[in-house]
């Protein structure tokens, strides 16, 4: 259960229209694979954003700090019986993710404040202690949920992979990450798509050459951030 993950990787992400996209995803089928979860059609990816008493992860992202972090739960199934911890630092064009699977039960105590269900992961990686002392010291606690549709592509060499992230919509009130139907608010023009390309060391040429006549302009554009926008109007 406690498996680790650790990806270092380079992330790259832009705003497209749906002409654009439709256009992308004519192009990218013919040349790569969809993920399992998309082949068909986009899927949801359910995420429940935490954050420091004094939110030093949402300051640091708004100041632009070289290097930050965020901490979020994930499920791409309300019903399943486990869900990764993720934290994703960064440290300016490089990403670190580092990620492990807790129990559903574990995620409902970590939503409480009750951090010492990590201690049951300490002996199987040390992953689970830098979470334990992370979200401990910095008093944790859940404050966005956010959820939005993705089609994914993946490419093995390099690591690559594009996504397309459509209809992001967001709670600052309701955390419940396995409720079957919470109720969002819009954060992102319905019209608009964000797109991320993943990639170790460098994005392949073939891979490359298929987005150069959008002349895409690269945003650092949080879905994390957007999804704070009561939080941001009252409080800045």
């Amino acid at each position: 259960m406690a498996e680790i993950l650790s990806v270092y990787r380079t992330e790259n992400k832009y705003i497209i229209s749906k002409k654009d996209l439709s256009n992308l995803m004519f192009k990218l089928d013919k040349i790569l694979k969809r993920d399992n979860h998309s082949k068909m059609q986009a899927y949801k990816v359910r995420s429940l954003y935490f954050d420091s008493i004094n939110n030093i992860d949402f300051k640091t992202k708004l100041a632009g700090t070289e290097i930050r972090k965020k901490i979020r739960i994930r499920t791409y199934d309300a019903q399943s019986e486990k869900c990764k911890l993720e934290m994703k630092q960064k440290n300016g064009d490089l990403q670190h993710k580092i990620s492990m699977w807790i129990t559903k039960e574990d995620a409902k105590e970590l939503i409480n404040r009750n951090y010492s269900v990590l201690t049951k992961y300490f002996e199987e990686n040390k992953v689970a202690i830098e979470f334990y002392t992370t979200m401990l010291m910095g008093v944790y606690g859940p404050v966005a949920l956010i959820e939005y549709d993705r089609i994914a592509y993946t490419y093995n060499l390099n690591n690559t992979r594009i996504t397309f992230d459509m209809d992001v919509r967001a709670s600052e009130s309701n955390y419940d990450i396995f409720s079957e139907n919470p109720i969002y608010t819009k954060v992102i023009d319905e019209s608009d798509t964000i797109l991320e390309i993943k990639y170790d060391n460098k994005l392949v040429d073939f891979i490359s050459d298929v987005f150069k006549p959008y002349k895409l302009t690269r945003t650092s554009v949080s879905k994390y951030c957007i999804g704070r926008k009561v939080f941001y109007d009252f409080n800045f």
